[in-house]
């Protein structure tokens, strides 16, 4: 309860960032039920990660005709989770407490301890508030359900070849399961494996039991270990294609990150806990010197706790834990470098390690069992006033950007967030948030996303000067491979240059910054660029440039829709044979390979039908 009420206020905070892009789709789904085709082809279509998360698409499915009016309904079912996962953790910790030999009463403290305050740390409201982020909440329920299930039946085991069948089953269907929601799920065994190897370490151990560990919990460890290095060349190519980083250098940034996320767990506050920070990056292990500081500092940690690790080896417990949580999404994937989200499960091991160590070696010095309950009640009642805070904050979009911003100004999105929700206030707010774009300019080299923002505003309004188009032209030279989505503000510019509400960038300009742009990209986004050049031919009543044009972004883009629209065009110009084989490929191309973030397959394919009828019927009548 205490959970539900911390997190309430931000219930009917606004969806944001990457949940339109990945539910936008919800929209062709609504009123259609679990056993239609439109629905599971929602649920298997998914490209957020390798798995396509169709579980976890599932659940935004069943939930489809909230979207977007609703964003209450579905951070409900978010904190509905993150409530299940605080239960899985207390019974975790209720079954690890029984380990250490502690009694009934203070096991029972110690676990509903972990459970509140991990569950009431401010570190997770943007797992919770984050729409997209009930991915991960999905996940760790899983891999949470997996070691419990795990540690009921190792502390119950007695030799049987049956135990071994149902910790293989629990092994496999709770990994399976995580896996499919996130791809974060490859850290259960890691979880596993500590478990095992630091609180049951003194438990005896059966033949049967040691084989299975072998097989089940460290060859899969060792597989996921040692697979990226067979795939190093295209990992790398990742890197390349996705950041101005190599995999190397992530690594070596990872350690001080790392130390920040510790340094969230013990402070957290409201700056701390926005979603973007942007990094520097560690080219060597002396440049920032704190790298070479950081990894020391690890590797102190590490001796420490194999030194002092006692019968219950609890610090090592609590380290290997954290670093298992890391294992997949702060290591060799090309993946960005900052996530809160990322300590949602790896912060319990040291949260259970650290009240373990109070509870048990504070008494005498603090004297007295109620002031050590004082001060437990005390920073539980700190987290419980900081999440509501910051979820109460997630309700007014602009005080939450102001803070995010103010807390890291250098952070470009940040900036950007900031100024967004500046200029929906007002044309005073406009100007506000030109400035904050100006000034992100100056301060970042890839500024061209910032820089399309600054031209909308200067299109709306008249007092906001844009930047000048020899810099925009510039600008674009420079894109690198870290660049952000700079697709969608290119297309509100034009869709504003071709009805007249662009006067500081005319149509021209942006056909001639479009063109650099197709020479610059490659693949969807190239497409899209050829696409947006389409519709300022069409502007122009250039049909036969808008058609090639349309034929290159299908080429790059393999967008069904565009086919429709070349259709169209040649329909309208009476070439009905050219129309045909057109709309024959589209058929053949939503038959096979369906986006349905622009339609399902059954409404596209209604629609491509009537237009192949009608197409044959205008023929016939004319004729040709």
């Amino acid at each position: 309860m205490a959970i539900i009420l911390c997190y309430a206020g931000g219930l009917d905070s606004d969806f944001l960032f990457d949940d339109g892009p990945n539910l936008d789709a919800l929209v062709h789904i609504q009123g259609a039920g679990i056993f239609t085709s439109d629905f599971w082809e929602f649920v298997l279509s998914g490209g957020a990660g390798p798995t396509g998360r169709p579980i976890s698409l599932f659940t935004f499915a069943l939930q489809a005709d909230f979207w977007p009016d609703s964003s209450r309904a579905f951070k409900l079912v978010n904190l509905l989770l993150h409530c299940l996962n605080a239960s899985l953790i207390y019974l975790i910790c209720r079954l690890l407490t029984g380990v250490l030999n502690t009694s009934r009463t203070q096991g029972t403290v110690i676990a509903l301890a972990c459970a509140l305050i991990w569950g009431l740390h401010p570190v997770h409201t943007s797992s919770v508030l984050y729409a997209i982020q009930r991915m991960a909440l999905l996940s760790n329920c899983f891999m949470l359900t997996g070691i419990f299930l795990h540690l009921k039946l190792r502390l119950n085991y007695s030799h049987h070849r049956h135990q071994l069948i149902l910790l293989t089953i629990n092994l496999g269907l709770t990994g399976l399961l995580a896996l499919f929601s996130k791809e974060n799920a490859p850290s259960l065994v890691f979880y596993l494996l500590v478990i095992e190897h630091t609180l049951l370490a003194s438990q005896p151990v059966h033949s049967g039991l040691k084989y299975w560990r072998y097989l089940f919990l460290w060859l899969p460890v060792v597989l996921v270990i040692l697979l990226p290095l067979f795939f190093l060349e295209k990992l790398q190519g990742g890197f390349a294609a996705s950041f101005d980083f190599s995999m190397t250098e992530r690594l070596l940034t990872e350690s001080r990150i790392l130390w920040q996320y510790l340094s969230v767990l013990l402070l957290p506050t409201t700056g701390a806990m926005g979603l973007f920070h942007d990094i520097t990056v560690s080219t060597s292990l002396f440049a920032p010197l704190t790298t070479m500081f950081s990894i020391a500092a690890w590797l102190a940690f590490l001796c420490l706790a194999l030194v002092y690790q006692g019968k219950n080896r609890l610090l090592l417990f609590g380290l290997l834990w954290f670093w298992s949580g890391h294992v997949v999404e702060s290591t060799l994937l090309p993946l960005e470098l900052f996530f809160h989200h990322r300590n949602y499960l790896a912060f319990m091991g040291l949260v259970f390690c650290a009240i373990v160590g109070f509870v048990n070696t504070l008494p005498a010095a603090l004297g007295s069992h109620r002031v050590k309950l004082l001060i437990g009640a005390f920073y539980v009642l700190m987290l419980c006033l900081n999440t509501t805070r910051i979820s109460m904050l997630w309700s007014e979009p602009l005080e939450l950007s102001q803070r995010w911003y103010e807390a890291d100004p250098d952070t470009q999105r940040n900036a950007e967030f900031h100024a967004i929700e500046l200029a929906k206030i007002n044309p005073a707010g406009e100007i506000l948030a030109a400035r904050i774009f100006s000034r992100a300019i100056e301060n970042t080299d890839d500024s061209f996303r910032l820089m399309l923002n600054l031209m909308t505003l200067a299109c709306v309004n008249g007092e906001v000067p844009g930047p000048d188009k020899d810099s925009i032209l510039k600008q674009v030279t420079q894109i690198g491979p870290e660049s952000r989505d700079i697709v969608s503000p290119m297309q509100q510019l034009v869709t504003l240059s071709i009805n007249d509400q662009c006067p500081p960038y005319d149509p021209v300009f942006l056909e001639t910054l479009l063109t650099l742009l197709v020479a610059q990209t490659e693949g969807r986004d190239k497409g899209m660029f050829q696409f947006d050049l389409a519709r300022l031919a069409s502007h122009d009543n250039n049909s036969q440039r808008m058609l090639e044009l349309l034929d290159q972004a299908y080429r790059n883009t393999a967008d069904s829709g565009l086919l429709f629209n070349s259709a169209l065009q040649l329909i309208n110009q009476e070439r009905y044979d050219e129309a045909l084989v057109i709309i024959d490929e589209a058929i053949q191309d939503t038959l096979e390979n369906n986006n349905i973030r622009t339609g399902t397959r059954s409404s596209k394919l209604q629609v491509l039908y009537g237009m192949r009828d009608d197409a044959v019927a205008l023929q016939a009548e004319s004729g040709k």
